[in-house]
């Protein structure tokens, strides 16, 4: 729902966001009243016992009734928070004030919790002989001070900087100089948030600055003027997740009708889809992929080489480790390494690869500037240039660094744009090949060997940009891209790119399906659902909560049903449009307001004048072409678990990526041992003719 809006200031929660908060509050709030009643009637006689022991009498009295007082106001304000759906606020119209009258009840109890303190601060309250009562007067006031101090860093975390409701809520808002100015608050809140939780990266460095800047630019184009609060966008995550799971059901059962699949060997061979215009070239085989995937791995070094095999995989680096090797003479070619050489270790373990054939090796880290290795694989011969992708805050902020930039390079289309943060990692990189002669160093003992450019995620997207400069130079080079960004290239790169970009997508991966033009989509998604959901907020984030703790689908029931934005009613509507969906409360069509009320018209005044586009809006694509991994069967399908092969592969539609899907697995297919475990599967698959 919108956010709270209390004395004109928003918060970062929803009026249907205290029913948990509420029922813990009023939980430990009885047990501590019951408690102190306990101990009262148990202990009055020994106030007697005590010196000024109707001080005592009279604080624990007041403070069962300031408890009590509390505690029965807090449970009308759960139970009022629970009333309506999520966006159906009228049933909650009352929490506001009852909210505001929750927190003039803090006056009294600071007040008499001040005075139970300076009674017991100078001794005015002393007991003689065996009692308990001094202990528990101690024991009431520090517990009162402890829940203040919560509640007065809850209540800094919850208040919103912007701090006014909406930039909707006034007509004197209409002027289009309002948006620019909003827009800009809402860049500069999100910069202060990035040097905040970066604060351990140097904030004053030029790079690390613009850096900042540009994500803040970023992450505002996709929240600012969104009125929803975190807890709203769970829930929307929920039920689109519930969304997924229906239309996953639905195309098994067509999948059930249709005998028809594309053999790995014909994949291979052919690959010609109707989208392609030409076949792709002869290289992009499965089977490659999987070998050049393990170089894309080994640029990771040790973390990845030990997960899921975390004895294993000490044991293995064991051989290759040189202790103290900060206090010896490193070979010349391998920079940054850890003093153990531990990277360099798991590098050469998962590539098989000699030192001899490790030409240049950087494991420097820093926004903009990956680590990365140019190495000669004798088994194919060819020399490689291997990035590695994301392990780091630093990688972080390259990624989200998604602004387009330009790609400038001979043969590429006029106009050529890509991911700025790839687009400066590719600099980098290209700086450090210029400087060190590595590709130049490793041809020149090899002059037959060809050269092929990989890495995954951030990598790949850093290898794709970096490909198209050195294409001019060596204009046989092979780029796989492995879970490359979906908004990397713009659409002229992205065609050009598909002569010599082989990318590999798994899955539900998130990365490859990761663009502002989906976010955007997401962004519009979450408001439908969340329009269309007639439970509240509580029940279905409960059951989510139980869905992943038991890991299953999350059974909402009929009421949950979520219609299809794209089916039932626009996603984008035009201007000024409205929509309608059905109230199975009420039992009729109920006329909502237009999208356009809780979007940001990116490109447009709020009259419809054109204004200038943001950095954020020029649409950006995956690239190359795709190769498409995806599971034969459902885990629940399968006759075993045991079942050796249940992954295939075809050519793929980059289109068919434009959209993000919420599932269990759109992590855990990113990482890269399941891409190199998945094209594994898919290369040794026996031959079955079509």
């Amino acid at each position: 729902m919108p956010a709270l809006v209390l004395l004109g200031h928003r918060c970062r929660l929803g009026s249907d966001d205290l029913v948990i908060p509420g029922i813990l509050e009023s939980t430990l709030r009885a047990i501590w009243l019951a408690l102190i009643i306990w101990l009262f009637i148990w202990h009055e006689i020994n106030t007697e016992l005590c010196i000024n022991g109707w001080h005592l009498r009279m604080y624990l009295i007041g403070v069962m009734v300031i408890l009590g007082s509390t505690l029965i106001l807090t449970i009308v304000l759960t139970c009022h928070s629970m009333r309506g759906t999520i966006m159906h606020t009228a049933p909650r119209r009352h929490v506001p004030l009852l909210l505001l009258l929750r927190f003039m009840f803090k006056i009294p109890e600071i007040v008499w919790n001040v005075v139970g303190t300076v009674w017991i601060a100078t001794g005015l309250v002393d007991c003689t002989g065996e009692t308990t009562l001094p202990i528990l007067m101690k024991a009431v006031v520090g517990y009162c001070w402890i829940v203040m101090i919560c509640f007065t860093l809850g209540m800094l975390v919850l208040f919103d900087p912007l701090g006014k409701p909406s930039k909707h809520s006034n007509a004197s808002e209409s002027d289009p100089n309002y948006f620019m100015e909003s827009s800009s608050t809402y860049i500069q809140v999100w910069e202060r948030r990035c040097r905040v939780l970066c604060c351990c990266l140097n904030t004053k460095d030029r790079n690390n600055s613009e850096a900042f800047r540009n994500v803040a630019d970023v992450l505002a184009s996709i929240f600012e003027d969104n009125n929803l609060v975190a807890s709203d966008i769970a829930a929307a995550l929920v039920l689109l997740r519930l969304k997924r799971k229906q239309e996953e059901q639905e195309a098994q059962v067509q999948r059930q009708n249709i005998n028809s699949s594309i053999s790995v060997r014909a994949l291979q061979l052919e690959g010609r889809l109707p989208f392609q215009q030409t076949p792709p070239p002869e290289w992009m085989k499965v089977g490659s992929a999987h070998h050049f995937m393990r170089f894309a791995l080994g640029s990771y070094g040790w973390p990845w080489f030990i997960y899921r095999r975390f004895w294993g995989g000490l044991c293995s680096l064991w051989s290759g480790l040189k202790c103290c090797a900060c206090c010896r003479a490193l070979p010349p070619s391998i920079l940054s390494d850890n003093c153990c050489m531990c990277h360099t270790a798991a590098l050469k373990a998962v590539t098989n690869l000699e030192e001899r054939n490790l030409i240049y090796v950087s494991f420097h880290n820093s926004i903009f500037q990956v680590p990365f290795y140019v190495a000669i694989d004798d088994e194919t011969e060819h020399v490689i240039v291997a990035i590695r992708g994301t392990l780091s805050l630093q990688d972080a902020i390259t990624d989200m660094t998604a602004l387009a930039a330009p790609v400038e390079a001979e043969g590429l289309p006029e106009g050529s744009q890509a991911h700025k943060g790839m687009v400066q990692a590719a600099k980098f990189v290209m700086q450090r090949l210029e400087e060190t002669r590595a590709i130049g160093v490793a041809m020149s003992s090899r002059s037959r060997y060809g050269l092929v450019v990989t890495g995954h995620s951030l990598g790949a997207g850093t290898a794709v940009v970096l490909s198209a400069m050195l294409r001019p130079q060596y204009p046989h080079l092979k780029c796989f891209a492995f879970s490359p960004p979906g908004g990397l290239v713009s659409q002229e790169l992205a065609s050009a790119t598909q002569s010599f970009v082989m990318s590999v997508i798994v899955g539900d991966d998130l990365v490859p399906r990761l663009s502002m033009n989906s976010l955007y989509d997401l962004r519009n998604k979450i408001m439908c659902v969340l329009e269309t959901c007639q439970k509240p907020k509580h029940e279905v984030l409960t059951q989510g909560l139980l869905s992943l703790c038991c890991k299953r689908s999350p059974n909402l029931g009929q009421d949950y049903a979520v219609e299809s934005p794209s089916q039932n009613r626009p996603l984008l509507p035009t201007p000024g449009s409205s929509y309608t969906y059905f109230n199975p409360v009420f039992g009729f069509h109920e006329e909502q307001e237009s999208l356009d009320d809780v979007r940001t018209p990116f490109g447009e005044g709020s009259d419809g004048s054109t204004t200038s586009a943001r950095p954020t809006d020029t649409p950006l694509f995956l690239p190359g072409r795709v190769l498409y991994c995806t599971q034969r069967t459902s885990p629940e399908e399968r006759s075993s678990e045991e079942e050796p092969h249940h992954w295939e592969a075809h050519w793929a539609d980059p289109q068919e990526f434009s959209e993000l899907l919420i599932t269990p697995n759109m992590m855990r297919h990113h990482l890269p041992k399941e891409v190199l475990e998945t094209l594994w599967d898919v290369a040794t698959q026996p031959f079955v003719p079509s």
